[in-house]
């Protein structure tokens, strides 16, 4: 009775295998090729810009005269948060130019800001986000410093389509960016 309820059991994992083996690459699994083939895909030169777009404005004026879906150059440093960074994927804060954040408690001057609660509504009215997307709109699989060698206070001139919504958030959607050394 014994072997025969071993050999049943075996032939029961035997049974389920190749289930698993679908769902393992099944959409779970999709969507990490998708990711992998997303950063494969991204290459971070062909984001960088050889030459400076024209008619950059910062980032407070691109948050006032930016179209929805319409061409769009912003200038401004990376940065306005504690951490800037979308961590994993290719995204981040920028900052208009004409502002600096620093650690909450330092002193602060006309243009700064701090990252604490108190200057949260100044930070969002002169900082937007900076996303490369891939065909399906979603921000690449692959964090933004490693696919464009850019670092946080780095002044970038970013071009690419606005994305404003009926509440007042503003992205930008890149396509390409040149870094002011």
């Amino acid at each position: 009775m014994l072997r025969y309820s071993v050999v049943w059991f075996l032939v029961g994992l035997g049974l389920m295998a190749p289930g698993c083996a679908e769902r393992s690459t099944g959409e779970g699994a999709l969507s990490t090729a998708t990711d992998e083939s997303s950063i494969a895909a991204a290459d971070g030169a062909t984001f960088l810009l050889a030459e400076e777009p024209e008619g950059a404005v910062g980032v407070i004026a691109a948050r006032e005269q930016g179209v929805d879906n319409e061409p769009i150059v912003v200038v401004g440093r990376v940065g306005g948060q504690a951490n800037p960074w979308i961590e994993g994927r290719a995204a981040f804060m920028l900052l208009d130019p004409s502002m600096m954040v620093v650690t909450e408690g330092e002193a602060m001057a006309e243009g700064v800001l701090c990252t604490g609660d108190c200057c949260a509504a100044e930070r969002s009215n002169c900082t937007t986000i900076v996303k490369f997307v891939d065909q399906g709109g979603r921000p690449l699989a692959i964090d933004s410093r490693k696919l464009l060698g850019i670092q946080e206070s780095d002044l970038l001139v970013v071009r690419g389509k606005a994305q404003k919504d009926e509440h007042g958030n503003f992205a930008v959607i890149a396509d390409g960016v040149y870094v002011r050394r």
